[in-house]
């Protein structure tokens, strides 16, 4: 029998596999927390949400579309110390008030345990928590809460104790003015007891890898500005290595070139990248454009791709990629790191890790947008060429030496 609650109240649950619907009248992000003693998380994968989907142990996990997401809650196998799993939904506007309906269910099978409504026209905060999953007594409970924070998700991730890092700034231009380096945007100090390596995940940033290799944007509305592309790497080295991948460019260092093929919507195509000059242009098609050629490496801040986002209607693909035109023996010597900055979205970021083959080209990402609505690809896969990179994605280009 499904039990209906109003908040304060408070119902047992089964200790087993449940599945938490959360459904809103409008675009709004959701997120879970697993906490500890004191009510706080103690590491990254405590935190699930659009940007970690899943945690370490597959306890907890998130589907969503734009508004509305599915937990899958396993308190079977939650760690014995877990006390608590906190569910929570922040508004993509001002207020929750503006997404005219709130609901949670949460069921067993096929079973419907417990269902919550907000009245959301009483809450004038931004983010909310919807209701917290508890041990007492050995017994799994669930209570619905329905109390909010103002400031949206990162008070709220800040009140389960996740640290939550600022966005390091982006200059107008990045050859005069570069950002930190790739993960170095400032950020409080962990709390106490907690090491840098346990201390929570950070809002500001989103890290590709090979378990979790996309994000989508799809619920929020993009803004239009500048969306920048940056390739940062160890240009040094101290040994010459041999064949084709160990050339030394002028300085002995390493010499990486970041490229994009770029496909519109109306089905042209083509390649932006420093080999025969073709730098692109913001302002006519493809509307993304390489900025310049560090061949010396002496821009700290590597190399730059921008993307005209007020033109974002007119792109259907971009790969980015990157070739070594010098001096690195491998991948993994170059330490290589690519992040995209996008206005309004959190810092996605992802490292050249698998590079163990000599093959000097790796497609990087692919950003797709279908509808309006971007999705992030972490690709990382290697080739031998532009033509062998051709062959496998499908461009059918002709392709010839080129220099630079």
């Amino acid at each position: 029998m499904t039990q209906t609650l109003v908040p304060g109240q408070n119902c047992p649950v089964p200790a087993s596999l449940l599945s938490v619907s959360i459904r809103a009248g409008a675009a709004a992000d959701f997120s879970a927390f697993r906490l500890f003693a004191g009510g706080k998380t103690r590491r990254d994968e405590d935190f699930v949400f659009y940007g970690q989907k899943r945690n370490d142990d597959g306890t907890i996990s998130l589907s969503h579309d734009a508004c509305s997401g599915v937990f899958s809650v396993d308190l079977a196998r939650l760690a014995p110390d877990v006390e608590k799993v906190a569910l929570a939904v922040t508004s993509d506007f001002p207020t929750v008030a503006r997404l005219s309906s709130l609901t949670l269910e949460a069921a067993q099978g096929a079973e419907c345990l417990l269902r919550c409504s907000v009245e959301v026209v009483r809450h004038d905060e931004a983010a909310l928590i919807l209701g917290e999953f508890y041990r007492r007594n050995g017994q799994w409970k669930f209570r619905f809460v329905a109390q909010g924070f103002r400031g949206g998700l990162k008070p709220l991730a800040e009140f389960y104790g996740v640290d939550v890092a600022d966005d390091a700034p982006v200059p107008p231009c990045p050859a005069s003015s570069g950002p930190a380096h790739p993960g170095q945007a400032p950020s409080r100090p962990a709390p106490a007891g907690a090491s840098a390596s346990s201390r929570p995940a950070s809002l500001g940033k989103i890290v590709l890898t090979k378990a979790s290799p996309r994000i989508d944007l799809t619920k929020h509305t993009l803004a239009g500005g500048m969306y920048r592309v940056n390739l940062n790497w160890n240009r040094a080295f101290t040994s010459r290595p041999s064949g084709l991948a160990g050339l030394f460019n002028r300085n002995n260092g390493i010499d990486l070139d970041l490229a994009a093929y770029v496909r519109l919507k109306n089905g042209d195509k083509t390649i932006v990248q420093a080999l025969g000059k073709r730098f692109g242009s913001l302002e006519q098609p493809p509307f993304v454009k390489l900025l310049g050629d560090d061949r010396t490496g002496s821009q700290a801040d590597g190399e730059w791709i921008h993307i005209n986002g007020d033109r974002i209607d007119d792109l259907a693909e971009i790969i980015i990629f990157t070739f070594i035109y010098a001096g690195a023996p491998n991948w993994n010597a170059t330490d290589a790191e690519v992040r995209v900055d996008i206005p309004g979205q959190p810092r996605i970021e992802t490292r050249l890790v698998d590079g163990n083959e000599p093959l000097p080209m790796c497609a990087i990402a692919r950003i797709i947008n279908s509808g309006g609505k971007l999705s992030i690809e972490r690709l990382e896969r290697y080739f031998r060429g532009h033509e062998d990179m051709d062959r496998f994605f499908g461009w059918g280009f002709t392709w010839r030496a080129g220099w630079k």
